[in-house]
């Protein structure tokens, strides 16, 4: 697909319906992980994309809650040189998030950061790779990603953590 070579065509509108559209298709099958997903909106516009997910089938493993959140959004701002994005794995019952942020935030650790937060505290923020690579392309990588940061995430006296050399 041309479109999806070219970055410089995709809006956020556009992207987010992609993203949306890969993530609804998983809903109707029977094993899918996949049980809803929605637009985040903001002023009636996308700003991102949720879906609720069945962890033990995202993972292929046992997995102590029954319920998460995957949450999305991109943005594209002008003044930088890369994309921002937010891809987050949000566990309500456990009031966890564990995700990565490309952004201007935290530029002490580069352009893109992994970071867990429980009980409403960062716990670890970890510098990560930078993915310049198309949109789609890193939703895919990250959620990727995520399958191998939540079997290795570890509980070290009560508080959530990753080991550096599995944050990508």
């Amino acid at each position: 697909m041309i479109f999806l070579a070219n970055r410089a065509n995709l809006d956020t509108r556009t992207l987010l319906t992609r993203i949306h559209n890969q993530l609804q298709t998983r809903v109707p099958v029977e094993e899918s992980p996949v049980t809803q997903v929605w637009y985040h909106t903001s002023k009636a516009n996308k700003v991102g994309v949720r879906a609720t997910v069945r962890p033990e089938r995202f993972l292929s493993t046992p997995y102590p809650v029954s319920e998460a959140e995957l949450q999305v959004s991109f943005d594209f701002p002008q003044g930088y040189t890369y994309d921002f994005y937010a891809i987050q794995w949000v566990e309500s019952s456990r009031n966890l998030m564990i995700g990565w942020h490309q952004d201007e935030t935290h530029m002490e650790l580069g352009e893109c950061h992994f970071q867990i937060d429980y009980e409403g505290d960062t716990v670890q923020r970890d510098s990560a790779t930078f993915l310049d690579s198309h949109p789609l392309n890193v939703f895919d990588q990250r959620t990727d990603d995520l399958v191998d940061v939540l079997d290795a995430l570890r509980w070290e006296n009560t508080i959530p953590r990753v080991p550096e050399q599995a944050v990508r």
